[in-house]
């Protein structure tokens, strides 16, 4: 199963999940993938705007994608799936 990020939000239901803390978390996940050999999956970069939020046409609540999102993170997902399959032993 690949290792995917958080993103952010674009309305502020969650003022302590700051962009900042979001992108301090994916780092972490991103190093522990690369140190254990996991696959890491962004969708972050794909999917937020300038302020580090996630676009507010990919999602009506401002937290979980509606299908403009997910026509975004399907194929993110399943280059990833493809990823960990070929890297299998």
């Amino acid at each position: 199963l690949p290792v995917h990020n958080y993103t952010p939000q674009s309305q502020d239901l969650f003022a302590q999940r700051s962009p900042e803390k979001i992108l301090r978390l994916n780092r972490w996940l991103k190093d522990y993938c690369a140190s254990n050999g996991v696959v890491y999956l962004d969708y972050f970069n794909a999917m937020v705007d300038e302020k580090g939020l996630l676009k507010r046409d990919l999602a009506e609540d401002g937290l979980h994608p509606n299908k403009a999102g997910y026509a975004i993170m399907a194929p993110l997902a399943q280059a990833a799936i493809g990823r960990a399959l070929s890297s299998r032993p």
